[in-house]
């Protein structure tokens, strides 16, 4: 009696089916044939071996890539000086702009100031961590040698492809900082330097106006076209015609308005420096790997010594 009782509870129960998938079984039953089945047996394989594949090679990959001293996240260069310009640059702002200014527009600014230091840096690590270490174990023997090697022509030609990489676009931005320094500080130091050194040795007041035969004196005596010659080394330092309690003035005046020329003179330097770069640098690489490559491969034994 039991057991007829227990196999009536077992007859009651319904399969678990959650998806309501049951009243497709007909469906399914039709679609899940021997063929279908193998083809998706088949498919999940070939998936499978695909992923894998794909898996190993992006891993082989970034292996290859990242690996080593070419590793980007393990490269840190030293740069105290585009550091110490910087933070220069970082107070002066701070000073100029103020406080509240400096919190509002501080990703801006930021942005600017660390776009500066990073060009500084890209040059003074050049520099200090490529141009010096290799100069100093390689010599200067691989720069034009009788005769090219593997080693010479190597050398050669990877130094003056990453010279003129990294100096063509960098070299712009130690022109700009240069030629604000002279503005804010060179210019300054010129004018009023100047203008204290000639009242202290006894030179009148002068202002011209207009430019080369058109030039005019407004104020003071003579005219310009009788100072043909300039000042010599010997003028500026003749106090022979200065009187003793204006000797001080001369040589304070006279520091600040060498400052001046010094600052003048550096910013015309480097003005030169990155135009030559900027036209001519891309040629003379470019010339000078094709003359390393004729000598290693065209004329190997030239010269015959």
């Amino acid at each position: 009696m039991e057991d007829s009782d227990s196999n009536d509870d077992f007859k009651e129960l319904k399969p678990f089916d959650p998806l309501d998938l049951s009243a497709d079984a007909d469906s399914w039953s039709r679609t899940l044939t021997p063929t279908t089945i193998a083809a998706g047996v088949s498919s999940l394989i070939l998936s499978t071996t695909l992923a894998s594949t794909v898996v190993n090679a992006a891993a082989s990959t970034k292996a290859v890539t990242f690996s080593g001293d070419f590793n980007p996240d393990n490269f840190r260069p030293v740069c105290p000086a585009s550091d110490n310009v910087y933070r220069f640059a970082q107070t002066s702002t701070k000073s100029i702009v103020g406080d509240d200014n400096f919190i509002e527009y501080g990703p801006l600014i930021a942005g600017g100031l660390l776009r500066v230091r990073l060009e500084l840096c890209v040059v003074e690590s050049f520099f200090n961590e490529a141009v010096g270490p290799f100069i100093d174990k390689e010599g200067l023997k691989w720069i034009l040698p009788l005769h090219e090697t593997v080693e010479t022509f190597l050398a050669g030609t990877i130094f003056a492809l990453a010279s003129t990489f990294i100096l063509v676009g960098s070299t712009k931005i130690v022109s700009v900082l240069v030629t604000y320094a002279d503005v804010l500080v060179g210019a300054p130091c010129r004018l009023f330097g100047g203008f204290a050194f000639d009242r202290a040795k006894g030179k009148p007041v002068t202002l011209d106006i207009g430019f080369g035969p058109f030039k005019k004196r407004i104020v003071g005596p003579g005219s310009p076209k009788d100072e043909v010659k300039k000042e010599t080394w010997e003028d500026l330092i003749d106090f022979s015609g200065v009187e003793g309690k204006n000797i001080p003035v001369v040589i304070a005046s006279g520091t600040v308005k060498a400052f001046g020329e010094t600052s003048k003179v550096s910013r015309e330097v480097l003005e030169a420096i990155d135009l030559f770069i900027g036209r001519y640098l891309t040629l003379i690489a470019t010339g000078y790997i094709g003359i390393k490559f004729l000598h290693f491969k065209v004329f190997p034994d030239f010269p015959p010594f």
